[in-house]
């Protein structure tokens, strides 16, 4: 697969968004901020006492149950200015040719913004392939990716243009403390992302 050629839509998409922000500065209106509705369905419980059944099995079962239902990312995380942003594309992209992996047998790739400099113009940044699995890589930081229902949607999922990319950050609520932002890329059948949603998480369940 000629990766690196293809991905220049990606980089080029990439780059605008960047670009627009630092042009246009991101001015967000707290008031007009739709956070996602987080949907507590609470499901009546039956009481039955079973003796061959003890209590603590059903503590252990929802603790397997939650792990099984948490997404981690491991990948290529820097430390860069939002700007350089396309380049870390490209090495991510370079990775994987350089290790043999098949990236056409993947379907999302993740891209976590952390620590954000409080004028956006630099944050540690990863991106990866999302898994179950939480082994860790002493060589590749394990992020814990929350749930979309945490966090408030900048971009809902589809093809979007510059354009849409660029407004969608300009949707952060700069006056709330901003814990990371999250990018969810489905991918094609090149291993390329043509559909993408974008999450926004703020601290102290701002």
């Amino acid at each position: 697969m000629k990766l690196l050629a293809s991905l220049l839509t990606t980089v080029g998409i990439t780059g605008a968004v960047w670009g627009t922000l630092h042009i246009q500065p991101a001015i967000a209106d707290a008031s007009t901020e739709q956070p996602i509705a987080q949907s507590s369905v609470s499901k009546s419980s039956t009481n039955k006492s079973s003796i061959s059944t003890p209590s603590i099995d059903k503590s252990v079962e929802v603790k397997q149950q939650a792990t099984a239902n948490t997404t981690y990312l491991q990948g290529l995380s820097k430390t860069i200015p939002l700007e350089d942003v396309p380049e870390l594309w490209v090495d991510f992209y370079q990775n994987l040719e350089a290790n043999d992996e098949e990236i056409g047998q993947q379907q999302k790739v993740i891209v976590v913004y952390q620590e954000i400099s409080s004028d956006f113009s630099e944050a540690t940044i990863t991106i990866g392939f999302p898994t179950k699995q939480s082994t860790s890589n002493k060589n590749k930081p394990l992020i814990n990716i929350p749930s979309k229902a945490q966090g408030s949607r900048l971009l809902r999922k589809g093809e979007h243009t510059e354009q849409e990319l660029a407004q969608a950050w300009e949707g952060i609520a700069i006056l709330k403390e901003v814990d990371m932002v999250i990018e969810h890329h489905q991918l094609n059948q090149h291993g390329l992302p043509d559909s993408s949603e974008l999450y926004v998480y703020y601290k102290n369940g701002q």
